[in-house]
């Protein structure tokens, strides 16, 4: 029983220190303290449209975090985003107590002057006293922020404004010149890169649009660029014109202002506007006034000689044009559609817009009396044909997408049907002006 006995005590007293160690770590991990703070990392006036830097603190006096999350709220007049992902790991010492801090930097950015009321963020968390200890959950509330929002000078209240100290405008027109055809397409591409702004933040172009100059804005191109902290949003837009009847068309200029609150000055820069002189189309170039002949000078001799001045003249520019167009034939409206049909069928959408403008042509004076010109959507509305519009939205769109894929069929073999309307309708109104045989 002895040796038993010394047994039993043995093992007891191996037991005991690990069962007080273990107690120990408990102990350790409930006396273990968190906290959670956020302030501004800002000591100059706050404008509106101004990044505004919130470092939210996750606090704890013991080894390590765990599972961090946090929920940003939404804030009137303002939006709060999380930029960068990366954190601050930083140690400090509060009453004698070492304490670890994961910072997480906050972008605020006020869109307009007043108060701004920034609502509490609910953040939780797990710390553990030393490696290998249990981890104790925490969950806290920060406090709200108040902040006041200047409005720069000059910017008028509820105007979309960027305040930014270096900004970074760039343009392109495709093509240059102010002079195309009917059924050519204008491109305005246009590059911003602003410090401290998210991408998302930089409004859109105004878009341009009158009748006659169909225009398609493209979706933008939004990336933000960050260095160490430091961001850059880029935005790259694009608004292409596809012109439908010949005119004069004024695309205005864009102006870009920003606020620099370095320099407190604003800042602009225009992009300037493109003027556009659309020639009739080539069928329509020739046109013929009849009215009542003039009477005859009272002077016949002088008369006589301007007349044979006129006839020599036009008799000498004839003979240069013959000579020049001699072999080439007239353009009529069966060699512009079998121009038209040849585009189609070559899966063409630029060169079937070229041809179909041209073919229209010889339809306006019939459907628009008063034009000699007509676009694509007044000759879909005049034959209310759902199928021919949605044929011309599709070859509009061929025209300005990267990935062409456009079949001509679909379109050739409404025109056609269209086109047989049309010979119909020429027929009936022939046959309506005829006199009568015996009035």
């Amino acid at each position: 029983m002895t040796k038993y006995l010394r047994e039993v005590i043995l093992l007891a007293g191996l037991v005991s220190p690990l069962a007080v160690m273990a107690q120990a770590d408990e102990v350790q991990a409930n006396e273990v303290r968190a906290d959670v703070t956020i302030s501004i990392q800002h000591s100059d006036d706050i404008w509106a449209g101004q990044q505004v830097t919130l470092n939210l603190d996750l606090k704890t006096t013991g080894f390590s975090f765990s599972n961090s999350h946090f929920n940003l709220p939404e804030v009137s007049g303002a939006f709060l985003m999380q930029t960068d992902t990366t954190t601050i790991k930083m140690s400090n010492r509060i009453d004698g107590e070492a304490w670890q801090i994961v910072r997480y930097p906050l972008a605020l950015y006020p869109q307009k002057a007043g108060q701004l009321k920034v609502p509490s963020i609910n953040v939780r968390f797990k710390t553990s006293a030393r490696f290998g200890s249990t981890a104790k959950a925490f969950e806290f509330q920060t406090e709200p922020l108040e902040l006041t929002i200047k409005l720069p000078p000059g910017v008028k209240d509820g105007d979309l404004i960027i305040t930014t100290t270096a900004f970074e405008l760039d343009h392109d027109w495709q093509p240059q010149t102010g002079i195309t055809n009917t059924g050519d397409a204008i491109t305005l591409t246009v590059t911003r890169r602003a410090s401290d702004i998210s991408a998302m933040l930089l409004p859109p172009l105004p878009v341009y649009r009158t009748d006659g100059l169909a225009a398609y804005p493209q979706a933008p191109e939004v990336r933000d660029k960050s260095n160490r902290g430091d961001l850059t949003g880029e935005r790259i837009d694009s608004i292409i014109w596809v012109v439908e009847k010949p005119g004069l068309y004024d695309i205005p200029g864009i102006r870009f202002q920003w606020w620099d609150p370095d320099s407190r000055e604003l800042k602009q820069q225009i992009i300037p506007g493109l003027n556009l002189d659309i020639p009739p189309s080539p069928a329509n170039s020739v046109t013929a006034n009849i009215g009542d002949q003039p009477g005859q000078p009272e002077n016949g001799f002088l008369w006589l000689l301007t007349t044979a001045l006129m006839v020599f003249a036009a008799t000498f520019f004839w003979l240069r044009i013959r000579r020049k167009t001699e072999g080439q034939p007239a353009a009529t409206e069966k060699t512009t559609f079998t121009t038209l049909q040849k585009a189609c069928e070559n899966n063409q959408p630029g060169q079937t817009l070229t041809a179909l403008h041209n073919w229209l042509v010889w339809s306006a004076p019939m459907l628009l009396p008063n034009s000699q010109s007509i676009t694509l959507s007044e000759f879909a509305r005049a034959f209310d044909d759902a199928q021919l519009t949605a044929e011309f939205t599709h070859l509009q769109e061929a025209l300005i997408a990267t990935d062409n894929n456009w079949q001509g069929s679909g379109l050739l073999s409404s025109l056609q049907r269209i086109r047989r309307t049309i010979k119909r309708q020429k027929i009936v109104q022939s046959k309506a002006q005829l006199a009568p045989l015996n009035p």
